[in-house]
């Protein structure tokens, strides 16, 4: 565990230094993108990245069967009016009228749905909140509280951060005044839908340019946009671990971002310790093999054996990219047998590592060695990447 902490630590440049102010960035449309990478921009915008924000879209009138919330004695229903969708709390009152009404309306969605789907309402100064019902696709799609909102007096005006934006959305514009930390997260015109094609490669403006200069040649377009398959095995991680390295729970701040950066300044193929600093909680401390949502993905991987011998400290052989395709995610018996061939990669028959005796022809090696994981007010269940023998009747210490 003290080499993982060191490793999340150490992540990019040394915690201690200073890092150089924001890479002036010039970012466009995506769909600008889409023109000439097609088939890809399709296969992604059908991923749980490509769908991760984005607006309602309702036709017609009516009203989602009403939920009721029993520990703050409330209702909720989702209401569907000329065409948007308003989310409508209330309680029952003296003589069995409605009292304590609100409806707002729902501007965006943030979550793919492939797991669940918050919902917010833009005020008019231009911060986000997110509304309290949620949706869950577990046991065939069911209403809930999101998380945080199980409570007794569930917050009505919880506002959305810019952290929580980064991990669900490309690069919103947001007012200059509003880039120091602490700022009040405030967002300006349309927001983009969904995690776009420069989250990962950086911004386009520049390689648009060339791509349409006249005699530009094959090898300054390439050059003129991040491909992270060029980049050595810890920039690539790094470009992962901008969202999926939650090492610590929310009672102690796991990411903090540097003073001289704004909160959309990270771009691919820079050391991820030059934007955040990633704290952990202390070896011996009791929260070792804790588990957080799903930005503890690239936190738990690196606490693998797997990783630890043949990650980073081994030439980069295992890193996110070597089971996940960032614009194409596998699913059902396609993923099954995906992961399974990712596997054999190292464990094959006949050397130190594999096991296969024990094995039946066709096991599921990620049901077994990576299981799913239900955590407290989450109402879903997520994949711990922590690869290893996993043990019946495991506890987490969240």
């Amino acid at each position: 565990m003290d080499t993982v902490r060191r490793n999340i630590l150490a992540t990019g440049a040394a915690a201690t230094a200073m890092a150089a102010g924001p890479i002036p960035a010039q970012y466009v449309d995506a769909r600008v993108c889409a023109k000439c990478h097609r088939q890809i921009a399709e296969d992604y915008s059908r991923t749980g990245m490509g769908r991760s924000f984005f607006r309602p879209i309702a036709s017609g009138a009516g009203t989602i069967p009403d939920f009721y919330h029993t520990l703050s004695d409330t209702h909720f229903s989702m209401v569907v009016r000329g065409g948007q969708y308003f989310q409508r709390r209330w309680q029952i009152g003296f003589g069995g009228k409605d009292t304590n009404v609100e409806e707002l309306k729902i501007d965006y969605v943030i979550g793919s749905g492939e797991h669940a789907r918050s919902y917010l309402h833009r005020m008019a100064r231009g911060a986000f909140i997110e509304l309290p019902l949620g949706w869950y696709a577990e046991k065939g799609g069911y209403w809930g509280m999101s998380p945080g909102f199980d409570a007794r007096h569930p917050q009505t005006r919880r506002f959305v951060s810019y952290e929580c934006v980064f991990c669900h959305n490309a690069i919103p514009k947001i007012p200059a005044a509003n880039q120091a930390p602490g700022s009040d997260p405030l967002f300006t015109g349309d927001l983009p839908e969904g995690i776009d094609c420069q989250r990962c490669h950086g911004p386009g403006g520049n390689h648009v340019r060339m791509v349409r200069r006249a005699g530009a040649n094959v090898a300054d377009i390439r050059a003129s946009i991040v491909n992270p398959a060029r980049l050595s095995p810890d920039r690539q991680m790094d470009v992962c671990m901008q969202c999926h390295l939650e090492p610590t729970s929310s009672a102690l701040p796991s990411l903090i971002r540097r003073f001289n950066r704004g909160p959309f300044s990270f771009v691919p193929g820079e050391p991820l310790g030059n934007f955040l600093l990633a704290f952990d909680h202390a070896p011996g401390s009791g929260h070792e093999d804790k588990f957080e949502i799903v930005g503890s993905s690239g936190y738990r991987l690196r606490q693998s054996q797997c990783f630890l011998k043949r990650g980073l400290t081994s030439k980069g052989q295992l890193r996110c990219t070597s089971c996940h395709h960032p614009h194409d995610i596998t699913r059902g018996k396609e993923a099954v047998a995906h992961y399974n061939q990712v596997c054999a990669g190292c464990h094959q028959p006949g050397t130190s590592l594999s096991k296969v005796a024990v094995h039946t022809a066709g096991a599921d090696c990620v049901s077994c060695h990576m299981p799913k994981v239900e955590l407290p007010d989450a109402h879903f269940k997520f994949t711990d990447h922590r690869i290893r023998i996993a043990r019946q009747g495991e506890a987490y210490p969240y």
